[in-house]
């Protein structure tokens, strides 16, 4: 598993390189909240990074080609890709393959680490950090675009979250985001 995890990250890196997204500090924000998560939930922490490398390794690609709406499968095309290189076993491939599947929420998760991997991609919006690395590293973009796609991104992100643990350290962090978004508004 950690040969894969390997492939994972790089390429999720290299892939981040050729396209600038996403944003390197998202990457890394979501695998360390994933990491620590599983650590504390009991699941298994290298599928859960493996989940956080993969589950938005094609966004860039989708961005250029006009199809965001396509990311995730294209995301979990790559994931099948890649692992149909390795000798894991079928339930961990699966088990990965679901993490990036359903890293947006889904009614039922396949597995605690596909529902880990939906709530630590919440971070990359609705908490302080992600929020500024987002307000930082997008700021290119026309001024009212970016405060709708972060009010629409942070809506999204708080509706997507399911962990208890997640809701509770998010809260705080999610009114102050949205209070500074209504006021950038006005």
């Amino acid at each position: 598993m950690n040969d894969f995890t390997k492939i994972a990250i790089d390429f999720a890196y290299k892939e981040q390189k050729r396209t600038s997204m996403p944003l390197v500090q998202h990457i890394e924000l979501s695998s360390v909240v994933g990491i620590k998560l599983a650590k504390e939930l009991g699941a298994n922490v290298q599928i859960v990074e493996a989940g956080t490398y993969l589950m938005d390794c094609m966004i860039g690609e989708a961005l250029k080609k006009g199809k965001l709406s396509e990311h995730i499968i294209m995301s979990a095309d790559k994931t099948d890709e890649l692992l149909s290189r390795t000798d894991l076993s079928e339930s961990n491939k699966e088990n990965i393959k679901h993490c990036v599947l359903e890293h947006h929420g889904v009614g039922k998760f396949h597995s605690l680490e596909s529902e880990i991997c939906c709530n630590a991609d919440c971070y990359r919006f609705i908490s302080i950090k992600g929020f500024s690395y987002a307000m930082r590293f997008l700021r290119d973009m026309p001024f009212s675009d970016l405060v709708n796609l972060l009010e629409n991104k942070s809506k999204e992100k708080w509706k997507a979250l399911t962990l208890d643990i997640c809701k509770k350290e998010l809260k705080t962090q999610y009114n102050l985001i949205t209070s500074f978004l209504e006021e950038l508004k006005k």
